[in-house]
C-alpha cells in the first residue's frame, strides 16, 4: 500500500475533492483525519469511508481563523503524535465573470484572500508537527488560471498564481526540515459537480449566460484542452495519493500539471 500507516490530515475534507482523496488515501492504508466547518457533511464523508473499511476521524476547523486552526491542530497532533500528509482541499466562493469596470475591490479579493489565508494558516499550524526523521508532505490543489489570461477573472487569476508562488516559496523553507510541498494544478474536474462540488455555483452563471447547462459548459471546457477531455476525480486523487507516498519522495516545490494540456508548464 502506498501510504500504509501514514497520518493524513485533509482540510476541506467534506468537499468533493477532499472526500474523494480521503477515500483513496484510506484504501492505501492511511489513517485519515477530515477537517471542515460542517459536522454533518464531515460525518457523511467519514461514514462512506468507514463503510469501505477505512480508518477515519473528523474534526471541526475553520482554516480562515488562524488562532483556532492552530489550537485545533495542536490538539490533534497530541492525539496522533504528528502528521505525515497534509492536504489543502478547501474552496471558497468567488467572483468569476466580471471585468474590472464592474468589479468591486471586495469581489476582486474574493479570489485571493481566503485561498491564501487558508493556505498560510493551515501550513503554519501543521509544520511544527511534521518533518525531521518523519518525512512529511503538504499538498494543495489549484485551478489553472494562474497560467492563463482570461477577461473577467482578475481575482481568480491572481489568487491561483499566488497559491503556486506560495507553494514554491514554502518548499524552499521546509526542504531542510524534510517536508515536501507540492501543488496539483487541475482543470475543471469532469465529475466534481455531480459529486457536490461548490464549483457548480461558480460555473452555473457562466453557463446560463451562454444559454447552456453546466454539463454542456464543462463539455466546451473539455474541447479547449489538447486531450479534448477534462481530468476526473479518480485521476486527480490517484495522483495525489502517489504524490503523498514515499515513491514521490524527491518531489518538492513542484506544480504538477493535470490540465489535459490547457496549460503548458
Amino acid at each position: 500500500m502506498l501510504v500504509q500507516g501514514k497520518i493524513a490530515v485533509i482540510f476541506g475534507g467534506s468537499g468533493a475533492i477532499g472526500s474523494a482523496v480521503a477515500h483513496a488515501l484510506a484504501r492505501e492504508g492511511a489513517h485519515v483525519y477530515l477537517g471542515a466547518r460542517n459536522q454533518d457533511k464531515l460525518e457523511r464523508a467519514a461514514n462512506s469511508i468507514r463503510a469501505e473499511g477505512g480508518a477515519v476521524e473528523t474534526f471541526i476547523v475553520d482554516a480562515l481563523d488562524e488562532s483556532s486552526t492552530h489550537q485545533r491542530i495542536t490538539h490533534l497532533a497530541q492525539q496522533t503524535g504528528g502528521f505525515d500528509v497534509v492536504i489543502n482541499a478547501t474552496g471558497f466562493m468567488h467572483e468569476q465573470g466580471k471585468r474590472i469596470e464592474d468589479l468591486s475591490l471586495a469581489e476582486f479579493r474574493q479570489g485571493i484572500d481566503p485561498f491564501l489565508s487558508a493556505q498560510f494558516n493551515l501550513s503554519k499550524a501543521v509544520i511544527p508537527h511534521m518533518g525531521g526523521e518523519r518525512a512529511g508532505v503538504i499538498m494543495t490543489i489549484v485551478a489553472p488560471a494562474g497560467r492563463m489570461a482570461m477577461p473577467g477573472h482578475l481575482g481568480h487569476i491572481v489568487g491561483c498564481a499566488g497559491t503556486e508562488a506560495f507553494i514554491k516559496a514554502l518548499a524552499s523553507e521546509l526542504g531542510p526540515r524534510n517536508i515536501r510541498v507540492i501543488c496539483v494544478r487541475s482543470h475543471a474536474i469532469a465529475d466534481a459537480v455531480q459529486a457536490g462540488s461548490y464549483t457548480r455555483e461558480i460555473f452555473e452563471p457562466k453557463a446560463q449566460a451562454m444559454g447552456i447547462t453546466v454539463e454542456q459548459w464543462l463539455g466546451g471546457a473539455a474541447q479547449s484542452t489538447m486531450l479534448k477531455r477534462l481530468p476526473t476525480l479518480l485521476q486527480i486523487v490517484e495522483l495525489m495519493t502517489f504524490l503523498a507516498s514515499d515513491s514521490a519522495g524527491a518531489m518538492t516545490a513542484t506544480v504538477v500539471n493535470m490540465t489535459a494540456g490547457a496549460t503548458l508548464d
